[in-house]
């Protein structure tokens, strides 16, 4: 009986062995991947980790979408994760899942899943967003973009802006962002939501404005938001760099003696953004009877708020406007973009007229 023992001990070794050997073979088989690298027709898919999702949900969605093998090893590496880390020869702390929006293939194996959605890495899209655009145009943009989240974008930009501005640092008391959303290129997380990427914008505009002397602290100054009115009509009207601040002079000129802007800017928001019209090939006299208040034809003064979203150019112009004793400006070369500035009507309807004349002859 005793010379029995040993034998008995070592056959249950043996069994034993061969359960976890067989066990790790069938773990490590189910978590290689569904597809070669040289598969055709091999496609990513932007996977998201919804908020509150469990790994046993993550873990069927990414086996009904063919990217995994098996959904229970998933679930295991997820809940064990010193298991996850002995089979893949990860950290452990990786294996930790991160809501967002993953681009994965079924070309990865389970440990490079892992290493993708443990990591809060998750897909993100360039956009670029040019000066000048309107909250309405900057949303097309983000959704042309395949962004997930945007789709209340212009609701959110235009109603939100009080919450926004406060959670942002900035005294502002508007319902709209309107002139806030600094023109750059960015790289944005395809989970981000309207108010994200709202505060991402604000936050690089503050970032620009400190870097330069003319604008570092307007936005602590009272009249920040009426500096950033004249900069979106600024930003709508010059056409040439160095023009910037001779337009905002003669803007600041009109201002101060109560002389109406005429800006056909302001004019084109009416239309464009307030009564959603195309965009029209001219501005007619009827257009500037409209009793819209941003209408700088019929009111004197600055318009209620932006009518566009300025670049740095126009808002260093508006904090340091050219000090000079023009009042009128008209576009006299249409090539290279440039004014003629005028200090008197008599002066600025000779230039007008002068234009005119070697267009018509010229067509």
């Amino acid at each position: 009986m005793k010379k029995k023992l040993p034998v008995i001990l070592l056959i249950i070794v043996v069994l034993l062995a061969g359960i976890v050997a067989g066990g790790f073979g069938y773990v490590k088989v189910n978590s290689k991947s569904v597809a070669s690298k040289d598969s055709e027709n091999l496609q990513t898919v932007d996977f998201e980790v919804k908020n509150g999702m469990s790994a046993k949900a993550v873990g069927k969605e990414l086996k009904d979408l063919g990217l995994i093998k098996n959904a229970d090893i998933f679930y295991m590496f997820a809940r064990y994760s010193k298991a996850g880390a002995f089979f893949t020869g990860k950290d452990s702390s990786v294996f930790k899942i991160q809501t967002g929006y993953y681009e994965l293939s079924p070309a990865m194996d389970l440990a490079e899943i892992f290493s993708v959605i443990c990591t809060g890495k998750e897909k993100s899209v360039d956009v670029v967003i040019p000066e000048g655009l309107t909250i309405t145009k900057v949303a097309e943009r983000l959704r042309t973009a395949g962004l997930k989240n945007v789709d209340d974008f212009e609701q959110v930009a235009a109603s939100e802006g009080r919450k926004i501005f406060e959670a942002h640092g900035l005294k502002i008391k508007a319902d709209s962002v309107e002139g806030f959303l600094y023109p750059d290129t960015y790289n944005i997380p395809l989970s981000y939501d309207s108010e994200k990427i709202i505060g991402l914008m604000i936050d690089n505009l503050m970032k620009n404005i400190t870097s330069y002397k003319e604008t570092d602290g307007i936005q602590n100054k009272s009249d920040f938001y009426d500096l950033m009115i004249l900069a979106s009509i600024i930003e709508r009207e010059y056409r040439v760099k160095e023009e910037a601040s001779s337009i905002a002079g003669v803007f600041k000129n009109r201002l101060s003696i109560n002389m109406p802007l005429q800006s056909c800017a302001t004019v084109e928001y009416i239309i464009t953004e307030i009564n959603h019209k195309p965009h029209p090939d001219r501005i007619y006299f009827s257009d500037l009877e409209s009793t819209s208040a941003y209408n700088t034809y019929k009111y004197p003064g600055l318009p209620p708020g932006p009518i566009s979203n300025p670049g740095i150019t126009a808002i260093r112009a508006a904090a340091n406007p050219e000090k000079n004793n023009y009042l009128y400006f008209t576009l006299t070369d249409v090539n290279a973009g440039r004014h003629t500035f005028s200090s008197s009507l008599e002066a600025h309807n000779k230039a007008t007229n002068e234009f005119r004349t070697k267009r018509d002859a010229n067509n």
